[in-house]
């Protein structure tokens, strides 16, 4: 049997570059990493937007939907200008159904705010408020997670 040098070669060439595909893979998800205030910001920008429906007059209800909606718009900005990047769509199944599942709870909570601010329960609107603010804050981080992960397999 001969050996071929060339193969040799192209078989080391192929392999370096696959580990510098992974090694770049590992920095882009260090690198996507959200800045540690994001996420008690965009919870908080959340829950304004989940307890918006308690306010009585509806031209102070929009201003406060607009503050938040105007908060999460520069978060996205300073992520961009912070991190370098910008996304435009998941990584992978995983990071999606994360985003699928905190849009549906932060929508079922606002939902219920209207609910309990129409049968005049005012008070649990502290509830729905803090359930998004959790939604968006521990969430946020777990999704973070789960995004750098897939972003180093190449998803």
């Amino acid at each position: 049997m001969e050996s071929n040098p060339m193969a040799r070669e192209d078989s080391t060439g192929a392999q370096a570059s696959l580990n510098a595909i992974a090694a770049d893979r590992r920095q882009l998800a260090v690198r996507a990493k959200a800045p540690g205030w994001m996420y008690p910001i965009l919870g908080l920008s959340t829950a304004g937007i989940v307890a918006s429906p308690v306010i009585a007059d509806p031209v102070w209800m929009l201003i406060l939907i607009a503050g938040a909606c105007a908060v999460v718009v520069a978060l996205e900005y300073a992520y961009k200008k912070q991190t370098g990047l910008s996304t435009n769509r998941v990584p992978g199944p995983r990071s999606l159904l994360i985003l699928i599942g905190m849009g549906a709870v932060v929508l079922a909570m606002l939902s219920a705010s209207s609910l309990v601010t129409t049968i005049d329960q005012p008070a649990w609107v502290i509830a729905t408020a803090a359930i998004g603010f959790l939604t968006m804050f521990p969430g946020g981080l777990l999704y973070d997670r789960i995004y750098a992960a897939e972003l180093q397999r190449g998803l």
